[in-house]
């Protein structure tokens, strides 16, 4: 009986696509990618998009007394800021707003039937390491031979390398938890016509906006600690 509620495809298949897709042709090369690429390409270049927008207008007439877009933008931008409080705060806070709006939009356009970008590993691993670079480069900034010496110890190496390591595998986890949860929903009958759209709706944009907040959270921290 338990079987006749399963649809014809077995749930095992449809989890086991869901975490390893078909490769797809790299804008028609022989080479191949992971859907997510495409969706990472296109972000991308509506964020860039989005910046040269707002340069060539917004910015490019600011106001002493700000209008409501220039108020919005000032005060998005200002509150990152303050995320990134110390003297790499305006460098860092820029950093971490992209990286917040690239997770969060990554993840969104699940909505729109894409596959996020989080849910390839490269793309969290490349997310890990960029913070890392941060952390290297504002850690010799600051401290210069002390920061060298910090590496001496292995136990300091290893906690360190491990930050791009546990935060990568902590998007990538949430990401694919909430594709996986999507399949299950899908693979039974009696879930398979109104529950999927309520949960992706709210799976979507519990992940999208929670884990653009943890990384931006977890990017200032570290960068701070080894910066101050």
């Amino acid at each position: 009986m338990f079987n006749s509620l399963l649809l014809a495809e077995e749930v095992g298949d449809r989890l086991s696509e869901a975490l390893s897709p078909e490769k797809v042709s790299l804008f028609g090369t022989d080479i191949m990618v992971n859907p997510s690429f495409y969706t990472a390409f296109a972000v991308s270049v509506f964020l860039i998009l989005i910046a040269v927008i707002l340069r060539l207008t917004v910015i490019r007439h600011m106001k002493n007394v700000p209008g409501k877009i220039q108020g919005i933008l000032e005060t998005i931008v200002g509150g990152f800021s303050n995320m990134a409080e110390g003297k790499y705060g305006n460098f860092v806070g820029g950093y971490i707003l992209v990286a917040a709006l690239y997770v969060g939009l990554g993840t969104l356009v699940e909505l729109l039937g894409f596959r996020p970008i989080m849910a390839d590993l490269n793309a969290c691993l490349a997310m890990g390491i960029s913070t890392f670079g941060l952390i290297f480069f504002f850690g010799f900034k600051s401290h210069g031979v002390k920061r060298f010496k910090h590496y001496l110890n292995p136990i300091n190496l290893i906690t360190d390398l491990a930050v791009p390591v546990s935060m990568s595998f902590r998007l990538f986890g949430s990401i694919v938890s909430g594709l996986l949860i999507m399949e299950l929903c899908y693979s039974f009958v009696f879930t398979s016509y109104v529950v999927p759209v309520a949960v992706s709706v709210i799976t979507t944009l519990f992940h999208a906006f929670i884990q653009a907040y943890i990384f931006a959270t977890l990017s200032t921290l570290f960068i701070a600690e080894a910066a101050e």
